[in-house]
């Protein structure tokens, strides 16, 4: 897996600008659009691609497809709203989401660019507007983004390369590495959409542990507090100083701020330990 040094890699991009990579989104992290560009690289990822969306068509696809339940009643009106409001601040159409009652992520995308559906956990239908805003903003980011194929192959990787492919573990390594910056583009779009540091939070730690609510909230209480916050998981607190930074950019706040290029320099600082260095 080739190394990505963040500095060197701007410093060579400002000195060649007709090379510069084009952000899919003015939103999205740099490091994971140069994951994305070394993950079209890797020859063996196109034949994994193509094998492994095919499989996931005539098997997990069409499993899924069998579980999901239409949002069509009373009592979900107001993520039917939710939803379609985040659609139309990502100027997009209302696109198809299901309940997928065995899923355990709270929502997620399948399929490729050119065939897409989400999925929306059980559990996360009890979550309040904004929480449901925050996940759904993530979605359209990674669709966005072009990370749905790579979501929907990562989830079979092992299997593929080890199984079909038979090849090194370069490729779910590959996708480690990329998976990681990806979340911090995801991130940024929920937080457009739901503009709630507190309701970012919520979703990122009842996502990640296993607390009560009145546990998150408490802890919730004493960020705003400035107090010393139990985060339960280092990668949680990191993604969250990766969002207060993107809070204070010049995309966000839409009047002053800082620049995204100088935010995303100091996102990857926070985020070295995961540069594989």
């Amino acid at each position: 897996m080739p190394d990505f040094d963040f500095q060197s890699y701007v410093s060579c991009r400002r000195a060649d600008g007709a090379h510069r990579p084009t952000r899919v989104q003015n939103y999205a992290y740099l490091e994971d659009i140069e994951r994305q560009r070394q993950l079209s690289d890797i020859h063996i990822l196109h034949k994994a691609l193509s094998v492994g969306l095919q499989a996931w068509r005539y098997t997990e696809g069409r499993k899924l497809q069998g579980q999901a339940v239409e949002l069509n009643h009373k009592g979900v009106a107001h993520i039917v709203r939710a939803w379609a409001d985040v659609c139309f601040a990502f100027e997009h159409d209302t696109l198809p989401i299901k309940v997928l009652p065995s899923q355990q992520d709270f929502f997620e995308p399948y399929g490729s660019e050119d065939g897409v559906f989400f999925g929306l956990s059980g559990p996360a239908c009890s979550l309040a507007v904004s929480q449901l805003k925050f996940l759904f903003g993530r979605g359209i980011g990674a669709l966005d983004n072009g990370h749905v194929t790579y979501l929907t192959l990562r989830r079979f990787a092992d299997g593929l390369t080890r199984g079909l492919l038979g090849v090194a573990e370069q490729l779910p390594e590959a996708l480690l590495h990329w998976y990681r910056s990806a979340q911090i583009t995801q991130d940024r779009a929920g937080l457009l959409a739901c503009r709630d540091i507190s309701s970012a939070i919520f979703v990122l730690m009842k996502s990640r542990l296993d607390w009560s609510d009145s546990e998150i909230m408490r802890e919730i209480r004493r960020y705003h507090e400035k107090l010393d916050v139990d985060w339960g998981q280092d990668e949680i607190e990191k993604r969250v100083r990766a969002l207060e930074l993107f809070a204070s950019s010049r995309i966000y706040q839409r009047v002053g701020g800082a620049p995204i290029e100088q935010i995303d320099a100091q996102v990857q600082k926070l985020f070295s330990f995961w540069s594989g260095k």
